[in-house]
């Protein structure tokens, strides 16, 4: 009883650390994830906020050609998320717990992520400087605020859930410059 109790106690924790508590996606948003993601998709795929790992695994095992990234800093979904990949005999994912926000992206290929909005605020600077052109990002239910999504689809659920489907493009770099002259400016001396 003693377990459960910490268990219990370290999912409250983190979910008020994190500002959200880890959510699984459900069964239709993730065939629409999986609809979205181009099959000839190569190289890095990440998982930030990668909670109990129900998204990272089937990607991988849907994407041996890939290396699949799950972040979670939260330990029980991190453990869970581990376990649930060796059951599963899928060697293409890795789960590390540590903070999204101070780890690299510069290698993505592809971004998924079911956050909240202001974690979407804060990732916007670190997707403009890290992200390459040509990344896609797909968001569970929430928008990168100031981006143009490619793609937006409604989900037929309860909570008419969106999943927004985005390229990063240069465009984003140039609107980024044309924002701050002054670095512009300072940056072609």
């Amino acid at each position: 009883m003693a377990v459960i109790f910490w268990i219990w106690l370290s999912v409250v924790w983190w979910t008020f650390k994190n500002g959200i508590s880890p959510m699984p996606t459900s069964q239709a948003v993730k065939r629409k994830i999986f609809a979205s993601i181009p099959m000839s998709t190569q190289g890095t795929i990440y998982d930030l906020g990668s909670g109990w790992g129900t998204l990272a695994v089937p990607i991988a095992r849907a994407m041996p050609h890939c290396q699949v990234i799950g972040y979670e800093n939260s330990p029980i979904p991190y453990l869970f998320s581990k376990l649930l990949a060796g059951w599963n005999a899928v060697t293409n994912v890795k789960f590390l717990r540590r903070d999204l926000f101070k780890m690299p992206l510069n290698d993505a290929s592809l971004v998924v992520c079911y956050l909240f909005p202001k974690a979407m605020e804060r990732l916007v600077q670190k997707f403009n400087e890290e992200l390459k052109p040509g990344t896609i990002i797909i968001s569970n239910t929430f928008a990168i605020p100031g981006w143009e999504p490619a793609q937006v689809y409604q989900i037929d659920d309860v909570y008419r859930t969106r999943v927004y489907v985005y390229i990063k493009s240069s465009s984003y770099l140039q609107a980024q410059d044309a924002k701050e002259p002054e670095k512009q400016q300072t940056a072609k001396c």
